[in-house]
C-alpha cells in the first residue's frame, strides 16, 4: 500500500498557484498536477484561522466539534481570553509563558476536543505509523520531551523548559523536538531569527531526511509556514515567490526517491493550504476599530479573569484579523441587542451573527436593515446534502434558492454551516462578525496588515484553497478541508 505525504502550505491562494503553474514555475507542483488531480476550490473553516483550519483538517470536523474556535477566543471554563500569540505586543502583555503554554501544550492537550480523534490516533490504532513535521496539531499516543530553546525558556523565567508533549510515531516541532540532524547542522535554520526551526527550509530538510534514512512513516504531514508571513507583508497576490520556495522544498523531498515518478509509485502526495488571504486596504478607514465602537461596554482585558458578580466585565472582544468574536459575559438579553445594534450601523461588517435559541440563528448585514434567520433541517438542500430552513433576506449571505428547493451560496461558501460551527464552538454567548472584503478588525491585541494580506472572514477569497492529489484517483464535486480526513482513512482501508 502506498504511503501518504500531506504538504500543507499556509495561506496557499488558488489564483496565485494557478498563475505560477501557467507561467511554467513551481516544477514539483506542476509534476504533481500533471500526474494527478488539481481541485482549485476547497472550502476552509470559519474563522479562516490556522488553529481552527488545521484542527478541522486533522480531525475531519468543524470547530463546534473539535473545540478550537479561533486564534484569539474566550474560554468560558477558565473565564479568560486564550491567545496563541497573535502579536509580539500581546505576548509581552499576556506573558511569554502563558502564550507558549497555550500553543505548545494546551492547544493539543486541552483545547482540541479529546473525544474527537485525530488522523494520527485513528491510523495508529489501525496499525499504521504516522508523522508530523512542524504541523501544530499533533496530538497522538506517543510522548516526547520538548526542549524549549534557552532564549524562550529564559523569557519564561525557566518555568517552561522541558515539557512532555504528545505526538505521533515521528514528531518534529522545530528545534524543540527533532531527530538527530543528518549532515551539516547549519543546514537546518533555527534560533530566534529563524523562528526556532518553524520555517519552510527546516520542514523540508527534516522531511527529506526521513525519506533518505528510510524513517518515513506511513502517513506524514509536512507544514510550510513561511507563505503566511510573506502574504501578510506583501499581499496574497504577490505571494508567488514564497509559494515557489515551498515548491522547492517539496521537490527536495521528491528527489530523495531517486525519481519523481518513483515517488508517486510509492506514495500518494497531497498539497493544500489551510486557508487563503485577501488584500487589505492601506488607509485607516480599512480598520474596523472595535475598541472604539464598543467603548461604552466594560471589556475583559487579555490579562484578566472574568467576574460576573461585581459587573466588572460585560464583553470580551476577540479579534481574528478579518473576523471577530464579541462574547457577552453577563445580561445577555440586554447587552447582545445593544452590541448588535452598534455593529449593524457599520456597512463594513458583512455579517453580524448570533445564536437566538436552540437551532435558531440570526445574521444581519451592516449598514442595511437586511436580516436573515436560519435553522438546521428543513426543505432546502445545499450541495453538501445539508438541509435548512430560513426566513428573511438570503442576500445577507449571498445565497439564492434554485429549482427543486436547492439553496446555493455565492461568495460566502457553505455559509449556514460555517456560521453555526463558529457560534457553537464551545460554550459562551457570542456574536461573530465578518468583514467586507478589504477591511480588517482592530482591537487591543489584534494583528493588522494595512496594504498587505489578511484572512479570518467568511468571504470566499479567505475561505478557498487549492488541493493537488497525485498517486491515487479522487472525485470531489464540492470539496471541503474536512474531506481530507475520510479520504486518507479510506486509502488505508479504515474508512466507514
Amino acid at each position: 500500500m502506498k504511503k501518504v505525504i500531506l504538504f500543507v502550505v499556509d495561506s496557499l491562494h488558488p489564483s496565485v498557484l494557478g498563475r505560477i503553474l501557467s507561467e511554467g514555475n513551481a516544477p514539483a507542483f506542476r509534476f504533481l498536477v500533471k500526474h494527478g488531480t488539481c481541485i482549485d476550490r476547497v472550502i476552509s473553516s470559519f474563522p479562516t484561522m490556522t488553529p481552527v483550519a488545521t484542527s478541522s483538517m486533522i480531525t475531519g470536523t468543524w470547530p463546534n466539534q473539535h473545540g478550537v474556535p479561533g486564534f484569539i477566543w474566550y474560554n468560558e471554563q477558565i473565564r479568560k481570553i486564550v491567545d496563541y500569540g497573535a502579536t509580539w505586543q500581546s505576548i509581552l502583555k499576556i506573558g511569554l509563558e502563558k502564550v507558549l503554554r497555550n500553543l505548545l501544550l494546551n492547544l493539543n492537550e486541552d483545547h482540541l476536543n479529546t473525544k474527537t480523534p485525530t488522523l494520527y490516533e485513528e491510523l495508529e490504532a489501525g496499525g499504521y505509523s504516522t508523522g508530523n513535521v512542524n504541523f501544530f496539531m499533533h496530538r497522538a499516543r506517543h510522548t516526547y520531551l520538548a526542549k524549549v530553546p534557552f532564549t524562550l525558556a529564559f523569557g519564561t523565567g525557566f518555568r517552561l523548559n522541558r515539557e512532555d508533549v504528545s505526538g505521533p510515531s515521528h514528531l518534529t516541532l522545530g528545534q524543540l523536538i527533532h531527530p538527530p540532524f543528518s549532515g551539516r547542522a547549519g543546514a537546518y535554520p533555527r534560533g530566534p531569527f529563524h523562528r526556532f526551526g518553524f520555517n519552510d527550509t527546516f520542514s523540508g530538510k527534516i522531511a527529506a531526511q526521513l525519506v533518505r534514512e528510510r524513517q518515513q512513516p506511513d502517513f506524514m504531514v509536512v507544514y510550510f509556514p513561511d507563505n503566511d508571513k510573506y502574504s501578510h507583508q506583501h499581499g496574497p497576490l504577490r505571494s508567488g515567490f514564497s509559494i515557489e520556495y515551498a515548491d522547492q522544498q517539496v521537490a527536495s523531498v521528491l528527489d530523495e526517491f531517486g525519481t519523481w515518478e518513483k515517488a508517486l509509485e510509492e506514495n500518494v502526495i497531497i498539497v493544500t493550504g489551510d486557508h487563503a488571504q485577501s488584500t487589505v486596504g492601506l488607509g485607516k478607514e480599512y480598520l474596523i476599530d472595535l475598541d472604539s465602537a464598543l467603548k461604552s461596554f466594560k471589556r475583559l482585558k487579555a490579562t484578566e479573569e472574568a467576574s460576573g458578580e461585581d459587573n466588572r466585565h460585560e464583553i470580551a472582544i476577540c479579534p481574528n484579523e478579518r473576523m471577530a468574536f464579541i462574547y457577552i459575559l453577563q445580561r445577555k438579553d440586554d447587552l447582545l441587542p445593544e452590541v448588535v445594534g452598534i455593529l449593524a450601523k457599520d456597512p463594513r461588517n458583512a455579517q453580524i451573527s448570533w445564536k437566538v435559541s436552540e437551532n435558531k440563528f440570526c445574521v444581519v448585514q451592516g449598514g442595511t436593515e437586511k436580516q436573515l434567520f436560519f435553522s438546521r433541517r428543513g426543505p432546502f438542500r445545499d450541495v453538501y446534502g445539508q438541509t435548512w430552513s430560513y426566513e428573511g433576506d438570503l442576500s445577507v449571505v449571498d445565497a439564492q434558492v434554485l429549482s427543486e428547493q436547492i439553496i446555493e451560496f455565492g461568495k460566502f461558501p457553505d455559509a449556514f454551516n460555517r456560521l453555526i460551527s463558529a457560534l457553537e464552538a464551545r460554550g459562551g454567548s457570542r456574536i461573530a462578525v465578518s468583514a467586507v472584503l478589504g477591511y480588517e478588525y482592530f482591537a487591543v491585541g489584534a494583528p493588522i496588515h494595512p496594504g498587505g494580506g489578511s484572512h479570518g472572514s467568511l468571504e470566499e477569497e479567505d475561505s478557498t484553497v487549492p488541493m493537488i492529489v497525485a498517486g491515487m484517483p479522487v472525485e470531489f464535486d464540492h470539496a471541503r478541508i474536512i474531506d481530507l480526513y475520510p479520504m486518507i482513512l479510506n486509502h488505508f482501508g479504515l474508512g466507514s
